[in-house]
C-alpha cells in the first residue's frame, strides 16, 4: 500500500514540486526545502539510457499496470485476466510474499510480465540502516532470482518512501530505483473501493505514459472478493477510448507524468 498517497513526493533530479504535490506536502506538513533534500539524496539513473517514448500513432498513448505487493491469492485471478486480455503488466513483488508463493511468481515470469522487487518485508526504508536496506534488497532479488533465473532491475520503494540507505543499496547493486507512479484523483484499490470504484480510478488517471499503481497482496487481500473484477473492465474501457498497455522500463531522465521517476512505459515487445 502507499502512505499518504506518497505525499513525501519524490523529485525529478531536475525539478521542483509539481502543484499538486505542493499541496499534498504542506496538507501532511512537509516543506518543499525537506522534500527536494530528500530528492538530491535519490539514486542517480545513468542518463545514458533511451528518452521516454511519446504517443504512439493513432492512439492515446500506453499505460503500464503495476501491481504491488504480490504474489498472492488474488494474483492467479489477476494473471488469468491480463492472458485472456493479451495484456503485459509490471508485477514489484514482495520477497516474503516469493518465497510463499514461488508458483505464481514463475507464471508472473513465464507469462511475460515485468517483475520488479518491493523489498522484502515492506517497512519503510526511512527507518532503516544501510546494512537492513541492502538486505531487504538482496534477499528479494535473489529468492526472484532463484525461481525464474533472472535478478530484477526495476524497484519500487514501500509506500513510496525513498531513503539515503536505500539508495546506497540500490547504486551498490547497479539498480534502477525510485519507481513512482500517476495518481491525480480517485480511491486507490487498497482501500477496497470496489470493483466500479478501482476501474473509475483508472480511468480518471489514464494519460499517456502513466503508471497505475495498483496492489495483489496485502491489504488488497482482504477486500471484497468481487473487486478484482474491475481489471477486465477496465481494460476494456481503456483501450475503446484508444491507450495500450506496456510495461516499465528505465529512461535517460525525468517523467513528469510519474511524479519525476526515470522511468518510462514501453511496448511490451521492448521496442522503443
Amino acid at each position: 500500500m502507499i502512505a499518504t498517497f506518497a505525499v513525501i513526493v519524490i523529485l525529478g533530479l531536475t525539478g521542483g514540486l509539481s502543484s499538486a504535490a505542493s499541496t499534498a506536502a504542506s496538507a501532511f506538513g512537509v516543506s518543499q526545502d525537506s522534500t527536494a533534500a530528500a530528492a538530491a539524496q535519490r539514486a542517480t539513473p545513468d542518463a545514458s539510457s533511451s528518452e521516454p517514448s511519446r504517443v504512439a500513432p493513432g492512439s492515446m498513448g500506453l499505460l503500464a499496470l503495476t501491481f504491488d505487493d504480490g504474489p498472492s491469492e488474488i494474483t492467479a485471478q489477476l494473471l488469468d485476466v491480463l492472458k485472456e486480455k493479451n495484456v503485459k503488466a509490471t508485477f514489484f513483488l514482495q520477497g516474503a510474499h516469493v518465497v510463499a508463493h514461488p508458483e505464481l511468481v514463475r507464471r508472473i515470469h513465464d507469462e511475460g510480465h515485468i517483475i520488479g522487487n518491493h523489498s522484502w518485508s515492506h517497512r519503510t526504508f526511512d527507518t532503516l540502516t544501510d546494512a537492513e536496506a541492502l538486505d531487504e534488497l538482496v534477499r528479494t532479488n535473489d529468492a526472484i532470482a532463484k525461481i525464474t533465473g533472472v535478478t530484477p532491475q526495476l524497484f519500487r520503494y514501500p509506500q513510496g518512501v525513498e531513503s539515503d540507505s536505500g539508495n546506497k543499496a540500490i547504486r551498490s547493486l547497479s539498480m534502477w530505483g525510485g519507481v513512482l507512479w500517476h495518481w491525480e484523483t480517485g480511491a486507490g484499490d487498497y482501500t477496497c473501493p470496489g470493483a466500479d470504484g478501482v476501474q473509475r480510478y483508472l480511468n480518471d488517471n489514464a494519460t499517456d505514459q502513466a503508471l497505475l499503481l495498483l496492489h495483489d497482496g496485502n491489504e488488497t487481500s482482504n477486500c471484497p472478493q468481487n473487486q478484482p473484477k474491475y481489471l477486465p473492465r477496465a481494460i476494456d474501457s481503456l483501450r475503446a477510448r484508444g491507450f495500450e498497455f506496456g510495461v516499465v522500463a528505465s529512461a535517460g531522465g525525468p517523467s513528469w507524468v510519474n511524479q519525476h521517476s526515470w522511468v518510462r512505459v514501453i511496448p511490451a515487445d521492448g521496442t522503443p
